[in-house]
This record gives C-alpha cells, structure tokens and sequence, in this order.
C-alpha cells in the first residue's frame, strides 16, 4: 500500500469516525465558553446531518476507497469451492450466472463497524454477481460523517417490513429489451446484509476474543425460513483487533443504548485515535441453504439459527490457522 493511499484511508476514517466523536466536544465547548456560537453551529449540524445524499447510486461504491481499504486491512475471503453457491465467487462467470435470490448475508461480528463487512459491498458485485442493502439502524444516515459511510452501504432499516420487501425484490439484471445491464447499473434487489449481533457485539467486542453476542433473537431467522433465503454467513477475523471500546463498568451506557437503540461509546483505535489499526481480515463463510416454510414453528427457527451460527463456529475452527489465529475459539452466546 502506497503512503498515498494510507493517508487517504486516514482522512476517510477520520471523516467518516472522527467527526461524529468531535461534534459532542465542540457542542460542549461553546456551550461552556462561547454560547453565542451556536447559533451558528446547530444550524450547521443541521445542515451535516440532513442534507441529501441520494440512494443506491453507483459511485459511492465504483470508487477507490473499496481498493483502499481492502488493501488498507489486507482483506482476504476464505470460500469452499465444493459449495454450489460457492462455486462461481469471484470468477466471471458470477456476471452471467449470479448467485440466486432472495440472500442474507450475515456480517459478524460487529466490533466498532465491521469494516471487512463494509468493504465488502464495493466488490459484491463482482463476487456473488449482485449488490446488497445493508439493514442497520436509521440514525447512521443522519449522522454527520458517519452517514457518508452509509451512502456506500445502501442503508435501510432493519425492520420485518422492510427486510421483507428488500429480500422479495427482483434483481435488477436485464432491460426492457433482454439485454443485460453493464455494471454501470446496480444490480440491487432480492439480497440483504445485517450485522446480527447488533448493539451488543459492540460492547461485547474485545481485542484478543472471538463473540458472537445473539442472545434470544431470533427474527432474522423467521424471516429467512419464510422467504427461502440464501444464508451467507461471514465472520472476519480481525474485527475486534481495530479498536479498544471504553465502557462503564456496570453497562450503563450499554443499558441507555438499548433503550435508545442508538451506540452511545467511546473507543481509539490507532495513535489513540478514531483510525481502525491496520490488522489483517479474513473472512471465513459458511453458505446454508433454507427450505421455505410460510409458517415455521419454533423447532424449525431454532433448528437453522443452530445450524447457521453453529456451522459458523465450526467453520472458523476449521479456518481459523489460514487467518492467523490457530489458538481463538469462537464463542456463540
């Protein structure tokens, strides 16, 4: 990776994470030394936080920020060939033969922001043939400079309803007249990407330890089983290796967040600041096939969440010495 390209991840990550944590210092600082400037800066947040950025445009992910940070963390996918939907990854022929719909594809763990989970939606297209929504929770379109990294995301809520309609879309492959679209066009529709651990796998994460925080959630199952879905699951080694996330010891901030369902943390990452340290990211996948079912009972729900994330674990035992950490064990709680 050149000096240039590092320090353009830089300025990206201190835009994207920087800003967000600076906002409340500065508010807190003209509050208690010079109140009348904001009047001038409120309206300025403001304008940060609701401007417009229009959706599912191209650009946001044919840029050269998905080339630098996949070099910026050296992220590599580790895929079983002998998998039917794993067969074609990568290779052209995902273009004319893309993987079927509807798909989830399960970004773990959470950490901070799952950045290999991230960089991954610039080169989707080009590994299973189709562009993703990413489900996640509404406020990281408004907040300033953090909702740029969202733009890239194609973020929508992570609600039944709308997961629902993103998963029944059709892909948008061929036009009016059968022709297929150039990838200039975005292939969006009938796929969807979640981090399934959510606010608690950012207080769960810890550098050194491998978590998987569910607790009793079970919904993203259902809605997999009703609509026959794809499951993808990813768990990219290195995640919890970026930064160090300072909690309160009796999970008070963790508790308000809930509450809110808004992350209020603090963290530091490289040079104590808000830049992801440059680890190594491997992602070990795991690829479940569900049977649709209009109305699954609660054995078959259980049944599959046993089989997505207890293949998972097993998965990362088996692969956990090509990403360099032979001696983690991946912990489902």
């Amino acid at each position: 990776m050149t000096f240039g390209d590092e320090a353009l991840a830089v300025l990206y990550f201190m835009l994207v994470l920087g800003v967000p944590l600076l906002i409340p210092v500065v508010t807190c600082g003209m509050l208690a030394t010079r109140p009348a400037l904001l009047r001038w800066w409120l309206p300025t947040l403001g304008f940060l936080a609701f401007h417009p950025i229009p959706k599912y445009r191209p650009w946001y992910r044919r840029n050269r920020i998905g080339v630098i940070l996949a070099k910026y963390f050296t992220i590599t996918l580790l895929m079983d060939r002998n998998d039917p939907n794993c067969q074609r990854a990568g290779t052209p022929a995902v273009e004319e033969n893309p993987v079927g719909t509807p798909v989830v594809t399960l970004a773990c763990p959470h950490g901070v922001l799952n950045w290999g989970a991230i960089t991954w939606v610039f080169f989707s297209r080009w590994i299973v043939g189709l562009e993703q929504y990413t489900a996640g929770a509404n406020v990281i379109t408004r907040v300033p400079g953090l909702r740029y990294a969202a733009a890239s995301l194609w973020a929508i809520p992570a609600d039944r309803g709308s997961l629902k309609r993103s998963l029944q879309e059709e892909p948008r492959i061929l036009d009016k007249k059968g022709q297929r679209f150039s990838t200039a066009v975005p292939r969006r529709g009938g796929k969807v990407g979640i981090v399934p651990d959510g606010i608690a796998g950012i207080f769960k994460s810890t550098p050194g330890k491998d978590v998987l925080f569910l607790g009793k959630k079970r919904g993203l199952m259902r809605i997999c089983l009703e609509e026959g879905a794809t499951i993808f699951g990813g768990w990219f080694n290195g995640t919890s290796e970026m930064f160090y996330i300072v909690t309160d010891p009796f999970g008070i901030m963790e508790a308000i967040s809930r509450k809110l369902k808004v992350s209020i943390f603090l963290f530091f990452g490289r040079w104590g600041s808000p830049v992801p340290r440059r680890v190594a990211v491997t992602m070990c996948a795991r690829v479940v096939q569900c049977s649709k079912s209009a109305a699954p009972s609660e054995q078959e729900v259980e049944s599959l969440h046993d089989e997505v994330y207890g293949g998972l674990s097993r998965r990362f035992d088996a692969m956990k010495h090509y990403c360099g950490y032979p001696d983690r064990t991946l912990e489902i709680q």
